[in-house]
């Protein structure tokens, strides 16, 4: 399947834009995922912006995370959300198991991430070591992300359906940094040598502190296809949840 893309026009940040589709080929979405991530194929940085929930600032009431994705002019093409029961929210806070489905503007479905539960801060490695499963909207799953034991540095693994390695995340020694952005490289396959992309948790200020607001960007090579986009995509989310999300009730 191919769709034809066009770069907006630069506008307020968040603002939403209309992608068109139609022939002649210049972006190949790869059968069974539709034609509305032609646009992530076309670029080369994407920018998650966490929304700010002001109940849970002011309750500590856990709500659905929610997230706007946009380009680099800020104008927003993707939404995420997550769909969780809320007394899973409350009750098992940051290591809660979730499904997260990713739309385009007007709300059809593009991937679905699938999060199960895991126990986390115990001494039982083996079974707090976290994994996620990035399904196409018909609910056939695409790849997975497993989280990889070391002693300090955050590293995961992701694997296609059949257990081949596409890439290596390796992160931050001092994740919990303040004040300053925390870099996750990530490497093709188990080549830690060549650098192929970047998953860059920036520094938030007030938002943050406070309202637990997480802002993040994704810098692509040249060339990479969308379906590899679209699953460096997802594990942002679960590197989200599993180093910069904290419990607020």
């Amino acid at each position: 399947m191919s769709a034809v893309v066009t770069q907006p026009q630069a506008g307020a940040k968040g603002q939403e834009f209309a992608m068109m589709t139609a022939p002649p080929p210049t972006v190949v979405v790869p059968a069974g995922l539709p034609p509305g991530l032609a646009y992530l194929g076309a670029i080369e940085e994407v920018r998650v912006h966490q929304e700010l929930e002001l109940i849970e600032v002011l309750v500590g009431w856990e709500k659905n995370n929610r997230y706007k994705i946009c380009n680099t002019s800020e104008q927003q093409f993707m939404y995420a959300k997550e769909d969780t029961d809320c007394c899973t929210r409350q009750v098992c806070g940051t290591a809660r198991p979730f499904v997260m489905n990713i739309t385009d503007n007007d709300g059809q479905n593009l991937i679905q991430l699938h999060r199960p539960f895991r126990c986390q801060g115990s001494m039982f490695w083996c079974c707090c070591l976290q994994e996620m499963e990035i399904h196409s909207p018909a609910g056939v799953p695409i790849a997975t992300i497993k989280e990889i034991w070391t002693c300090w540095t955050p590293r995961y693994k992701v694997f296609d359906m059949n257990g081949t390695p596409l890439f290596t995340i390796l992160g931050e020694c001092c994740y919990c940094k303040c004040c300053s952005d925390v870099i996750f490289k990530v490497f093709h396959g188990e080549d830690e040598s060549v650098e192929t992309g970047q998953i860059i948790k920036h520094w938030g200020g007030c938002r943050e502190v406070f309202g637990g607001a997480n802002d993040f960007s994704l810098r692509f090579p040249s060339g990479m296809d969308v379906l590899t986009k679209a699953i460096l995509l997802g594990a942002t989310f679960l590197i989200d949840f599993n180093y910069f999300e904290y419990s607020r009730n």
